[in-house]
């Protein structure tokens, strides 16, 4: 029978990691643990699959990395009501072994307090069915909710660990009150947890979750596909045309993203650089889908011809966008480590973005213009027409990510794993546990 500690999150009661195991270089030790590859659940709403093949592209980067340290199977529900009338499994879209999309049931836009226990019923019995076959040693969750609250459950339903790591989407989760009480919850819970940013890891220090439980490891960028090109010849390869000044700005199309602020600060750009335009990259994600809203403010605004609606595109063409693009432009109410901001500036590009998550560790003064405020239309502008108008080094840019690698990434997630492994195995808990692999049973 499954049991729910509901208490509110408080101070860990859990025995510390030992001090020689909180440090991420000792890995050495930690991978003596189980003196073997360690076998891990990927566990994340947010990955490509069947209605969104470029969602997540960012998760399975990571995926695909780490694949080559550790033994990975992924676990990821897809909702419902994007494949309806789909029949049957449904087929994974990118080449990874061990991709397993269970449909997630939840009613969509209401209940949403509810959606992470709806995810754990809608996936348990599918990791049920995979641990036959893969006994996994722990589960990796991605986001705090719904997807690490579920992942929580899962871990208490086969008694496994847990690490989630942060994104930027709990500050949107954490502006109700009940739902930041589920974040907490699950974070607290999680044996590891991974923040992308150091704004992310310190709300988990708000959340309860006590220091040495807590890894900042940043994203990597794939200094391959993105990477210095001319901007003519990327202008040629795309059907632009050669002069001009051209604004590029990336990501799926959501209110949160704020393509609609960079529309409405385009004619003030414009009166200072008649030849400017801008360029959206994205299509719809699994978050509020606003592209209708987005053409028709371009059109009242008198911009049809001026902004390009691009649609989603493959990494390798979204890196043609930016090697012909003048500059890069995020103007998004939230972020944890935007991977779009390192492939503009490991393209050479200058950065225009909001002050959120990480960007202002990740752009200095030589690599773009950044403001406050997003709603500040006027700070928007000045910081694009500034940036369109400025003097950048592309090769200093590029050089400022180049060493932020996808394997680094996974060297050390791989390291927070096993940590994370060590600890569980460790805790006051383990003496309840079965140690036969294969055996043990949910209750």
């Amino acid at each position: 029978m499954l049991e729910i500690d509901a208490a509110t999150p408080g101070p860990d009661r859990r025995s510390p990691v030992p001090p020689h195991l909180s440090d991420p270089s000792a890995e050495g030790a930690a991978a003596d643990c189980l003196g073997r590859k360690l076998r891990v659940l990927v566990f994340t709403t947010v990955f490509p699959n069947p209605a969104l093949p470029l969602h997540g592209t960012f998760v399975l980067e990571r995926v695909r990395h780490v694949a080559e340290l550790a033994d990975v199977q992924v676990i990821a529900p897809v909702a419902w009501h994007r494949v309806l009338g789909q029949r049957g499994p449904l087929r994974p879209v990118v080449p990874l072994p061990g991709v397993r999309h269970p449909r997630f049931w939840y009613p969509p836009r209401v209940l949403k307090p509810l959606h992470g226990l709806f995810l754990f019923l809608s996936a348990v019995r599918e990791v049920g069915r995979l641990r036959e076959t893969f006994d996994f040693d722990l589960i990796d969750a991605h986001f705090a909710y719904p997807d690490g609250f579920a992942a929580v459950l899962l871990g208490r339903w086969f008694r496994r660990p847990v690490c989630i790591t942060l994104r930027g989407t709990i500050f949107w989760w954490s502006r109700r009150r009940l739902l930041r009480w589920l974040c907490d919850w699950a974070i607290c819970r999680a044996e590891r947890v991974i923040a992308v940013a150091e704004n992310l890891a310190a709300r988990a220090r708000q959340g309860g979750v006590p220091e040495h439980r807590i890894e900042t490891i940043a994203n990597g960028v794939d200094g391959a596909r993105f990477q210095l090109i001319d901007r003519v010849s990327a202008r040629r390869s795309l059907g632009l045309p050669e002069q001009g000044r051209l604004l590029v700005s990336v990501g799926h199309l959501s209110p949160r993203k704020g393509f609609h602020r960079v529309i409405r600060s385009l004619p003030r750009v414009v009166e200072a650089c008649p030849d400017a335009h801008l360029a959206i990259v994205g299509g719809r994600g699994a978050e509020t889908d606003n592209s209708t809203e987005l053409r028709t403010l371009a059109r009242d605004l008198g911009l049809t011809d001026r902004v390009l609606f691009v649609g989603a595109q493959p990494s390798d063409r979204v890196a043609l966008w930016m090697g012909a693009a003048d500059a890069f432009v995020l103007a998004s109410d939230f972020e944890g480590c935007p991977n779009v901001v390192l492939e503009a500036m490991a393209c050479g590009r200058p950065v225009v973005a909001t002050k959120v998550g990480d960007v202002e560790r990740m752009v200095p003064a030589f690599a773009g213009v950044l403001f406050d405020d997003p709603e500040n239309a006027t700070a928007l502008a000045d910081c694009m027409i500034a940036v369109l108008r400025g003097d950048w080094d592309p090769r200093q840019i590029r050089d400022h990510v180049s060493a932020r690698s996808w394997n680094d990434v996974a060297r050390r997630v791989v390291v927070a794993w096993r940590l994370a492994a060590k600890a569980f195995g460790a805790g006051p808990q383990a003496a309840s546990r079965k140690s036969v692999v294969g055996t043990e049973r949910p209750s």
